[in-house]
């Protein structure tokens, strides 16, 4: 867990007082002993696509008042043990954290190409992990009254909740392994916490498999959205914000550029102000999105074959006569954006200026981001020629090859600038 905390402003109620002692301890013996003394007041890769997008009751909501608070610090606090642990999986030796790394922005461990898993963890993954961070305003996945796409957990969306989308990896053959539902209950009823996992659902030893699987993916939940690691608000754009910084020349300039309709065009889908009844800009919409990125061509990719179509396939299967869908995946935060390399959902580009400079560069440099075939860069490679059209064209895209950009290299520099002030843990 972070050592280095601050209050800042929150889009959720704030934890109770027994939870922020467990945030300024470790997670040895004292968090045993706050579990204990919990209990004793009180007496949320690529799932599998049979993976029910339902989950239980949203826990999120804490309830201020005795045992209600300390019942939601217990959830959270068995779901912390239970992020952690190894064991959960089916060769146990991997953890929501290994793919979740909080120094990476809770995205994939440095150095990571895409995530292996599997009971040997010698099966690649199809797409990276995706950042659990400041998601506690996302809903589960609709259409808009204009017919767009958002909310949804997942790069497809196809998980309503963070309970629905945490069973998911404990499923997938190529992230925890579990052959069914069944042998993940097997194994959680062998922890050695099970009694605080239990008793913090409200359950006893007589709790069916179904109890104790809807336990699991609560308590997931509700560490993801109690435990402030998630939505701490600490980057040096909050403190701007707060009167407490100012930006140097080149992140002004660069955060200019990211509001420009016309240029960056960032904000479109990335906004830099806050939601309606809120004070913090959580630089995503929730929505989707279709770049075009280019298809990753390393020697590790699973299946050189595979094509991945977001929202209508091959992963998410409930939309795939959605044509005029494919191609489009879900719009993440760019808040920590500067940690949580590499880029895009299949992890194509390596670093954040040259995430930025896709954006400058995909249309009027085309082959420096796709192979030539026969002697014509096949542009989009990583979508079916069919569905090619649907790859947005909106600033800064949609300019022909040789035209003058609408960034420029400095410009790429400027906004690269600008988003790493969006890192948590800015100290003024």
């Amino acid at each position: 867990m972070n050592t280095q905390r601050s209050t800042r402003p929150s889009t959720t109620p704030a934890a109770p007082s027994l939870l922020a002692t467990l945030h300024s301890t470790g997670r040895s013996a004292l968090l045993a002993s706050l579990l204990a003394a919990l209990l004793a007041a009180c007496g949320d890769g690529s799932p599998a696509d049979s993976t029910d997008t339902t989950g239980p009751t949203d826990p999120t909501t804490i309830v201020q008042d005795g045992s209600s608070a300390a019942t939601e610090a217990a959830r959270v606090a068995v779901g912390d043990l239970l992020f952690h642990d190894t064991r959960l999986s089916a060769g146990g030796n991997l953890a929501c954290a290994s793919c979740h790394v909080q120094t990476r922005g809770h995205a994939d461990a440095d150095g990571v190409f895409l995530p292996l898993g599997g009971p040997a963890l010698d099966q690649q993954g199809l797409r990276s992990s995706p950042t659990l961070d400041y998601l506690n305003d996302n809903r589960g996945f609709a259409f808009d009254n204009q017919g767009r796409p958002a909310g949804g957990f997942t790069w497809d969306g196809r998980a309503d909740s963070r309970a629905a989308q945490a069973l998911g990896p404990l499923l997938a053959a190529n992230e925890m392994a579990h052959a069914s539902s069944a042998a993940v209950v097997a194994r959680v009823r062998s922890l050695p916490y099970l009694a605080q996992l239990l008793s913090a659902s409200g359950l006893d030893a007589a709790a069916s498999d179904a109890q104790v699987l809807e336990a699991l993916q609560g308590a997931l939940q509700s560490y993801q959205a109690g435990d402030q690691d998630y939505q701490l608000f600490t980057s040096k754009f909050d403190a701007v914000q707060d009167g407490r910084a100012s930006f140097t020349a080149q992140e002004a300039r660069g955060l200019s550029l990211f509001n420009s309709p016309q240029r960056g065009n960032c904000a479109s889908c990335h906004s830099s102000t806050p939601p309606a009844g809120q004070t913090r800009a959580l630089f995503t919409n929730f929505g989707y999105f279709a770049l075009g990125v280019p298809r990753n061509s390393s020697s590790a990719t699973a299946d050189p074959l595979f094509m991945d179509m977001g929202l209508c396939g091959p992963v998410r299967t409930d939309l795939s006569n959605r044509t005029d869908l494919c191609g489009q995946f879900k719009v993440p935060t760019l808040r920590n954006v500067a940690l949580t390399a590499p880029y895009f959902h299949n992890g194509a580009v390596a670093t954040l200026q040259d995430a930025v400079s896709f954006y400058a560069t995909r249309d009027i440099d085309p082959a420096r981001w796709y192979p030539v075939v026969d002697g014509a860069v096949d542009k989009f490679n990583d979508l079916p020629v069919a569905y090619r059209g649907n790859v947005n064209q909106q600033p800064p895209f949609g300019l022909q090859p040789g035209q003058a950009p609408r960034l420029s290299a400095q410009d790429v520099q400027d906004l690269t600038a600008f988003l790493r002030t969006l890192t948590d843990g800015f100290v003024p």
